[in-house]
């Protein structure tokens, strides 16, 4: 017969196995973090003095990020994401640099959730009216494409839908799926696609960012301070991120 303290010793027994779980997954990210040289910011003549909380040390004019931090913010960002997945919201990664954006698409489709990978167009998300009506057209375009609708037209007019098709994919091709404005935005570079973070907040979305130490960090609801200059680096906190996600989303569809 299980007995009240039984039940206690049993509920100790299983939040101290929680964490000791939290540590050694703290222990392999920051391995791995130190590893990719996450710790390495910019000069300290361009740093931003608002990030001085997430700043361990300076080395040679260097600053050097406090992974402790890194590794802690981490870990809370996967939670908050893990649930957002389960609960199905409209997840956006945004990276538009070139050490992003390969990442930025192969992580964001492997979790099936949305993404930024060009140029951010300005309006994505406060005029979102107007990008869907863009979202409509190139699905439409597809749609009579695939149906064999271009069959009648003629060699030029096909050519001329076909440059529309790329031009659209290329801007919002990972947005196709998209029918509301997103809730979450995963920012992998916060000052190459500060736009992403004003309209974010003009909307109200969560805004996750990964934030050198010449970013601004109190723009941003998650900060993950780190090295967003490595290609190492994001390539780690998108999988971190995207496993997250993918583990809530296999929650929920457990569930049905």
């Amino acid at each position: 017969m299980t007995t009240a303290t039984d039940s206690k010793n049993a509920e100790k027994q299983n939040q101290e196995d929680i964490l000791l779980a939290k540590v050694a997954e703290g222990k392999v990210i920051l391995r791995q973090l130190v590893d990719a040289g996450v710790h390495f910011g910019h000069p300290t003549k361009d740093w931003n003095p608002k990030m001085k909380e997430y700043i361990y040390d300076s080395v040679n004019g260097v600053h050097v990020i406090n992974l402790a931090k890194t590794v802690e913010n981490m870990m809370n960002t996967a939670e908050f994401l893990k649930k957002q997945g389960r609960l199905n919201r409209n997840i956006l990664y945004v990276g538009t640099s070139k050490q992003t954006s390969s990442i930025v698409k192969q992580e964001a489709e492997r979790a099936n959730v949305f993404f930024i990978n060009q140029r951010w167009l300005g309006g994505l998300i406060t005029n979102f009216d107007t990008i869907r009506s863009r979202l409509n057209k190139l699905r439409e375009l597809e749609g009579a494409k695939e149906t064999g609708a271009f069959s009648n037209l003629g060699k030029k007019e096909i050519a001329r839908l076909n440059r529309q098709i790329t031009k659209l994919n290329k801007s919002l091709g990972g947005l196709k799926k998209m029918r509301g404005r997103p809730e979450v935005l995963v920012i992998f570079d916060q000052n190459k696609d500060a736009i992403a973070v004003t309209e974010g907040k003009k909307v109200n979305a969560t805004i996750i960012t990964i934030s050198d130490t010449d970013c601004d960090p109190t723009k941003s609801d998650f900060v993950i301070p780190a090295n967003n200059d490595s290609m190492r680096s994001i390539a780690i906190i998108a999988k971190y991120f995207t496993d997250a996600i993918i583990e809530g989303q296999n929650a929920s569809n457990k569930k049905r």
